[in-house]
């Protein structure tokens, strides 16, 4: 005798099911904000999804909660902190971290988090505490290491090396939003590269009373 799979009766969807529905949407949102114009609607996103208007809505009742599901996936994950390189040079070591990580906060999922947040800011306070956690965790962490490193070979003066390390975040992610904002922007980061470095090494081989002067 052949054994015929019983139908499912209707009802609430299950957990694989759920699943499957919700990396649809997500991918189609993602496919949509990757693009420069970065807009996505809940209609379009329905077509590139596949699925009905009833199941998205069950899902996502608006726009702002799909976004912050998208802005959620994309945080998602646990990061290791960034190595800086190795060399006899310290500054040029330094120069290199700053490459890695214009390269990082100028890639593609990075622009669909800024997209996201121009769309709908309210969204920032959902995702701030992650947020400062992976920048803390994977760019200001090594970043103080480091510093703290060349501060006890006497490289450089003993000083706030966590101040340093969070003033060239802010450097370079001024640099990002400004290329965000200006998508005709030179695409070559080189000269920003060299202009960071020079005023980062500038800031940490300064004497501590030099402003007393």
């Amino acid at each position: 005798m052949i054994d015929v799979p019983t139908a499912r009766r209707p009802g609430r969807p299950r957990r694989e099911e759920v699943g499957d529905i919700e990396k649809r949407l997500i991918d189609a949102a993602m496919q949509m904000l990757i693009q420069p114009s970065g807009g996505v609607t809940m209609n379009a996103l329905i077509t590139a999804s596949g699925l009905s208007r009833k199941t998205v809505y069950a899902r996502y009742p608006n726009m702002s909660a799909l976004l912050l599901s998208v802005l959620r996936q994309l945080l998602d994950f646990e990061m290791a902190p960034l190595i800086v390189p190795d060399g006899a040079d310290w500054r040029m070591r330094l120069r290199g971290f700053i490459g890695i990580l214009m390269d990082e906060v100028l890639e593609s999922h990075a622009q669909v988090l800024r997209r996201i947040l121009l769309m709908d800011s309210s969204l920032f306070e959902e995702i701030k505490p992650r947020v400062e956690q992976l920048m803390v965790h994977r760019y200001i962490d090594p970043l103080d290491a480091f510093f703290n490193e060349l501060v006890e070979h006497g490289l450089i003066p003993a000083q706030d090396t966590v101040f340093a390390a969070e003033t060239l975040m802010q450097i370079v992610l001024r640099e990002a939003q400004l290329r965000f904002c200006n998508e005709g922007a030179d695409p070559d980061i080189s000269p920003f590269i060299d202009k960071a470095t020079r005023l980062i090494c500038g800031g940490l081989t300064a004497e501590a009373d030099m402003l007393e002067r």
